[in-house]
């Protein structure tokens, strides 16, 4: 019950007391009384109404933020797999370039072949990178498709998003194994 009308239904029994012919009671300060708690109803709701309106603004400024994030990280996840791209499929051209080389030379088959798993997960780091492109846009949807954050498309959106780190680390995990990979054979079986 809203103040305004506790307020009337007190006025309403104040007039019954007095119809009956009580005057024990001071009706005209009692009177008083009321239309001061009426001025204070007033003055609270618009209290009410002002704590209400900071709320929806400090929510409001919480979603922007929440969103400004979101996009931060899902930028930066692009950035991520834009560069285990570039790396290992530069890796992989050059790697096939010094093969080719090799291919007409006798003694460059010994080298050629120490670089053929080097050259083997630098490409698995290019696919893990096209991969990962694939589950970003699978999370992208799904969480496109959410409407809070308890249904199935919000928590798929998290699985998915979790697969395209796991592909970035999976893809630069490769690119530093192979980097030591090519490295070793470099070292140890390159014979001009």
């Amino acid at each position: 019950m809203e103040s305004q009308e506790v307020i009337d239904a007190f006025r309403q029994q104040l007039d019954q007391v007095s119809a009956r012919g009580v005057d024990q009671l001071q009706v005209s300060a009692l009177r008083n009384y009321l239309n001061a708690l009426e001025r204070d109803a007033g003055t609270s709701q618009e209290s009410r109404r002002q704590k209400h309106e900071g709320m929806l603004a400090h929510y409001a400024a919480q979603s922007q933020h929440s969103i400004a994030m979101l996009n931060a990280v899902l930028e930066a996840g692009k950035s991520a797999l834009h560069a285990l791209l570039i790396i290992n499929g530069g890796a992989v051209i050059a790697l096939l370039g010094v093969l080719s080389n090799l291919a007409g030379k006798d003694s460059g088959a010994t080298f050629a072949s120490m670089l053929a798993l080097p050259l083997l997960l630098f490409g698995v780091g290019v696919l893990s990178g096209a991969i990962g492109f694939s589950f970003r846009y699978f999370s992208q949807a799904c969480y496109s498709e959410s409407e809070d954050e308890n249904d199935k498309y919000h928590k798929r959106g998290h699985v998915f998003r979790y697969l395209a780190i796991a592909s970035v680390f999976v893809g630069f995990s490769a690119f530093g194994y192979a980097m030591y990979g090519a490295y070793q054979a470099v070292i140890c079986g390159f014979t001009p």
